[in-house]
């Protein structure tokens, strides 16, 4: 999953860049079935908790990566739907998930997932003031992007989606996910290529557009948007 080097000393460069304190938390797994639910086996969970400790280690202590193993908080996990491991959430102070990982930060996703944990730990949001001045018009909403950790295009989509959603406040939220790694998701939705987003599980994009086109298809409606 992750052996460049080079995208190691990425990782470190622009987690030492940190200034506020961030806390995320990941559930893994050892069992198949814990407590009766059915879940797919965590197979590369220590794999995926040393890629998140890179992160961790290097950012002055700032960043709490918080494991959390269904099988030792199944009431947790059945709290915020945990079907598959390894997952990343990023929950607001109110208990609001925001963000969802079904994929590893590494490889060409390493930039956005750092934008996105300064983001959430309250540094500037590019998109904040568009959101604001439009979150009457939104619906609770999900966008979800599918992407692969070698696709060049995937990282732009993201930070989009993962800033309009902490810029929401919780009313939208975006979920990431690694077709390569989640194979029956991508079939299910017919990405046939990625980026590939998703919105409330009804308008599909393919391929990577800008924040104008997302916001459009969150609001349902032709706006003027200007940033």
């Amino acid at each position: 999953m992750f052996s460049d080097e080079q995208y190691k000393q990425v990782i470190k460069q622009e987690m030492a860049k940190l200034k506020k304190s961030v806390k995320i938390k990941v559930f893994t797994s050892k069992a198949v079935e814990p407590n009766g639910r059915k879940i797919q086996a965590c197979m590369d969970c220590g794999e995926f908790m040393a890629l998140l400790r890179i992160y961790e280690e290097n950012s002055n202590g700032l960043l709490t990566i918080e494991e959390l193993s269904i099988d030792d908080h199944p009431k947790f996990a059945k709290q915020y739907d945990i079907q598959r491991v390894p997952t990343i959430l990023f929950i607001d102070d109110d208990g609001r998930e925001i963000i969802r990982y079904l994929a590893a930060p590494s490889g060409q996703e390493i930039q956005p997932f750092v934008q996105t944990l300064f983001a959430f730990a309250g540094t500037p949001n590019y998109y904040e003031a568009t959101i604001k001045q439009f979150i009457e018009r939104i619906n609770p909403s999900t966008i979800k992007v599918m992407i692969t950790n070698t696709c060049p295009y995937c990282p732009q989509q993201v930070s989009i989606a993962n800033l309009f959603a902490i810029a929401s406040k919780g009313k939208i939220r975006s979920v990431i996910v690694d077709i390569s790694a989640n194979l029956d998701i991508g079939q299910y939705y017919d990405a046939a290529g990625v980026p590939y987003t998703v919105i409330n599980d009804q308008k599909a994009i393919s391929g990577l557009v800008g924040p104008e086109v997302i916001l459009k298809s969150l609001i349902g409606g032709n706006i003027r948007v200007q940033y």
